[in-house]
């Protein structure tokens, strides 16, 4: 299983990748990466992901910055874990208040017609039928640093880590306010 330890501000300057309509001003703050960390621990007979990302500028936590997150891409773009928020759009029973913030397992898929300019599109079907969808892992957001733990290699498919990115949400509703397509845009990408 590949694992990413330490990697350096340098390293992800190199990695990065900017996403149309994303303003570089906005890349220089919590959506750019300072350090990022990823580690397997075994627990008795179980592997669990450690996850911790330093950013440039503080994460806001106030519910109002619009819809972001991070993610730790496994196995081609499925079992994927992130910790996002996106309200005012109510997928999750264990969403903080007032941040929104909590944590998914989603499988991503290539953007269709509805996410123009998109990386990616939640592969929303898929995604629901996912055991680990709505888990209820450990968390913390503290100024700069977002932290996951205790996640279960199971959980994410035995994969190991491909990469951790930063990403913007675009949601697409129905007339009746109904989800029907989750448009990902990279901004940043280790």
């Amino acid at each position: 299983m590949k694992s990413i330890s330490k990697i350096s501000l340098l390293a992800s300057a190199i990695g990065l990748t900017l996403a149309s309509g994303v303003a570089l001003a906005e890349t220089a703050g919590y959506l750019a990466f300072k350090e990022v960390e990823a580690e397997w621990e075994a627990k008795a007979d179980q592997k669990m992901l450690e996850v911790e990302i330093k950013t440039n500028k503080d994460i806001p936590m106030d519910g109002k910055s619009g819809a972001f997150g991070y993610a730790v891409l496994t196995d081609g773009g499925n079992n994927v874990l992130v910790l996002t928020t996106h309200l005012p759009i109510d997928d999750s029973s264990h969403e903080a208040t007032p941040s929104g913030f909590h944590t998914h397992v989603l499988d991503l898929k290539n953007p269709t017609d509805a996410c123009p300019g998109a990386n990616f599109e939640v592969d929303l079907e898929n995604s629901g039928k996912n055991t680990a969808f709505d888990a209820d892992y450990k968390w913390k957001v503290d100024n700069n640093k977002a932290s996951v733990e205790k996640v279960p290699a199971s959980d994410l498919g035995d994969a190991g880590v491909e990469s951790i990115v930063s990403f913007t949400l675009k949601p697409i509703l129905d007339t009746n306010k109904k989800l029907t397509n989750l448009c990902i845009t990279v901004v940043e990408k280790t």
